[in-house]
């Protein structure tokens, strides 16, 4: 059949007006298309300035942290150079050392040997100083209370010392201290027996594994032994240097500590003074 002149306008007229409808679809998106870039483009200008803040600032950021990098690895290389530096320094004293170890041994136990001496000793009467007096009554109070031998000691004082001083000079003083230093040394017969110079005029002997009865005889013995030395002293009533002592034996427990002798020393030597001076009392 032949399509009539109608039919194909009726066709050409519906094909056209599908083609507009799709058309204007087209332009809508486009439009919206439109819209929406003007909104990225609206939104971009208003932030843009802050957007570029920001990457300002992270690469003044990372250039910092390049330069601090850099500051890092340059005290590293110091370190590095110092590090080696000191190893060939400790190489060539480590040589040194072996060349000539026995003069350096000798020379350090002489160095180690006055140190301890002076730690140790009282460096004006070369006997015990307060510091190993104190050590060693620890030590023999703890040993006496595992033993249950009684620990004896001997307070000493010189008497009317100060006088002695303020007549005869302190040079002379110290010729006096020295030589009752030697009157202890002397009269402390027996190895474990130590005595000590406390300070000043005052000196001490403690006697591990010694009762009263032993510890007076000592004592009796040191008072004989200056007073026999004769030393001048116009300040005193006796005339001649003289000692005040306190005796006195404990057995240590564990139920007191080592002060408990010392005070009773103590104790007994201020009774000899008041009692008149160069005695002994226990």
């Amino acid at each position: 059949m032949i399509a009539s002149a109608g039919d194909i306008e009726g066709r050409n007229i519906r094909a056209l007006s599908s083609e507009i409808k799709r058309l204007r679809t087209q332009l809508q998106d486009l439009e919206q298309r439109n819209a929406d870039l003007e909104i990225a483009l609206t939104t971009a200008i208003e932030h843009g300035d802050a957007i570029e803040s920001e990457i300002l600032t992270t690469n003044d950021r990372l250039r910092a942290e390049v330069h601090e990098r850099l500051i890092a690895e340059r005290r590293l290389a110091q370190v590095v150079e110092a590090i080696s530096q000191q190893k060939q320094d400790l190489e060539v004293l480590l040589q040194t050392i072996t060349q000539h170890s026995d003069d350096i041994d000798t020379q350090w136990l002489r160095r180690y040997a006055e140190v301890e001496a002076l730690a140790r000793l009282d460096p004006l009467t070369n006997i015990a100083n307060r510091r190993l007096f104190d050590r060693a009554l620890e030590t023999e109070w703890a040993r006496g209370t595992r033993s249950g031998l009684p620990l004896g000691l001997i307070l000493c004082d010189l008497d009317l010392f100060k006088a002695y001083n303020d007549h005869y000079g302190h040079q002379q003083g110290d010729l006096a201290l020295v030589a009752f230093a030697g009157v202890l040394t002397e009269c402390s017969r027996r190895p474990t027996d130590l005595p000590a110079r406390l300070g000043g005029e005052e000196f001490v002997i403690l006697m591990p594994e010694t009762s009263v009865e032993g510890v007076v005889r000592v004592a009796r013995l040191i008072q004989e032994t200056l007073w026999k030395r004769a030393i001048p002293h116009e300040g005193s009533p006796h005339g001649r240097v003289s000692v005040s002592m306190g005796a006195t034996s404990l057995i240590p427990s564990e139920h007191e500590d080592s002060t408990a002798l010392y005070v009773r020393a103590d104790e007994l030597l201020y009774k000899a003074k008041t009692a008149g001076r160069n005695q002994v009392c226990c």
